[in-house]
């Protein structure tokens, strides 16, 4: 979407705020141009909006509310700098953040008496500020419960996803990421007051295994946040460690795969995209909001559960995981997601911060740790299976990579492995 075509659909949609629902409402860029604001603005936020002095003081409030939002997938409320509620959403088309809609200026119930005493706190903190014309337009703000600036954040949110400018799918697919992880981080800290030492993973495993025998989405749902944060206690938040134990619950969510009917090749193929995806995962965040969506989508309840529910991003990637052993071009990729080549070429730098040719090497040189670290195949052999145009172009990449030849790679791990014997 171009600056004009945004501009106009931010201003249609905080013109149907103020039409439908009567409220004031601003759009800050994320330059420093001046805010545009719809005709229902009060007279307090019309002034602070105006004010060379505090009109950055209202930038920053929105921007940094409106940034929670892609964090969190829904509405963020706040108090401005002067103490006032209000609500914002971000605006980020096809995940691009560009600005945001607050809708603010609201005493919470019972705050009108020290309304005055508190702006004028506020103020006396700007230098050259005079604090008059501020208070004197104090009478226009209002009061709302907290279920009405509850809905007021829903009924605008609900507006960005109407109009396009914002992606529904997105954004809730973040907000259930954002519930996952925080979940997992407060049964973590349960665990950690708690005092658990070493807590049982392999009973935890047993005891997710039957959840997935008796197709119980429900209990498995309630099990895995804690069991998670059971993994990052064991492991120290130290990723090689973590990713051992996913290793292990893997293993048995595609065992109970196949108990139900599902082909073993597809059931390996499901395992080996999760582990790419685990081996390629940043942080512990990631690795956990991973698993959790490889579990539940064993009930067929995963966090997108179609291609319209996915990014551009998310469906190149797993094109190219399953076919980064063959020519895997640019042109193939836009064929193969019905998307045209400058859009994935514009796009997967947006979202992953990384270009299509850089996501396929990626992908190949994860692929081929995997084959060198469990099978025998000649080095030859496995470059041909990654895509590489032959074994010069694969030692390259894989030391470019890992600072390794695909030799020293493997000796590593056979000599890593022997260690390990011996100390057991």
């Amino acid at each position: 979407m171009n600056d004009k075509n945004l501009i106009a659909e931010v201003r249609s949609v905080m013109e149907s705020i103020g039409n439908v629902a009567g409220q004031g409402a601003v759009y800050h860029s994320p330059d420093a141009s001046l805010p545009s604001v719809n005709d229902e603005v009060c007279a307090f936020c019309s002034y602070c909006l105006r004010h060379k002095d505090v009109s950055p003081y209202c930038r920053y409030a929105c921007q940094s509310a409106a940034m929670q939002t892609l964090t969190s997938g829904e509405a963020h409320f706040q108090r401005c700098w002067a103490g006032l509620l209000s609500v914002s959403v971000a605006i980020a088309p096809a995940g691009e953040y560009r600005g945001g809609i607050s809708l603010g200026g609201f005493l919470a119930e019972g705050e009108d008496a020290g309304i005055q005493e508190l702006v004028s706190q506020r103020l006396a903190a700007i230098p050259r500020v005079d604090n008059a014309p501020f208070l004197a337009r104090l009478g226009s703000l209002r009061e709302i419960a907290p279920s009405a600036l509850r809905g007021l954040g829903h009924f605008l949110l609900e507006a960005t996803f109407s109009s396009g400018l914002n992606s529904s799918s997105r954004f809730r697919k973040q907000h259930d990421t954002y519930v996952r992880q925080r979940q997992i981080a407060e049964a973590y800290e349960d665990l950690r007051q708690a005092e658990v030492v070493a807590p049982d993973i392999m009973s935890d495993t047993y005891q997710l295994a039957s959840f997935l025998n008796r197709r119980d989405s429900e209990g498995a749902q309630e099990f895995i946040s804690r069991y998670l944060a059971k993994l990052l206690l064991v492991s120290n938040w130290n990723l090689t460690k973590l990713r051992a134990h996913v290793r292990t619950l893997a293993a048995v969510v595609t065992s109970q795969d196949v108990l139900d009917g599902v082909v073993w090749e597809d059931a390996m193929r499901r395992e080996w995209l999760f582990m790419t995806r685990i081996e390629r995962a940043p942080d512990a965040e990631s690795i956990c909001t991973s698993v959790a969506e490889f579990v539940l989508r064993h009930f067929g309840r995963a966090g997108s559960t179609g291609a319209g529910d996915r990014t551009l991003s998310d469906r190149v990637t797993e094109w190219l995981e399953q076919h980064c052993q063959e020519g895997a071009t640019l042109k193939d990729a836009s064929r193969a997601v019905g998307v045209s080549i400058s859009t994935i070429s514009h796009q997967l730098p947006l979202d992953i911060g990384k270009t299509f040719t850089e996501l396929r090497a990626e992908i190949r040189i994860a692929l081929a740790k995997r084959l060198l670290a469990t099978s025998e195949m000649p080095i030859s052999a496995i470059a041909d299976a990654c895509g590489f145009s032959d074994q010069s172009h694969f030692t390259k990449a894989l030391k470019t990579a890992i600072s390794l030849t695909p030799g020293q790679f493997r000796r590593m791990l056979y000599s890593f492995e022997t260690e390990s014997k011996t100390l057991g």
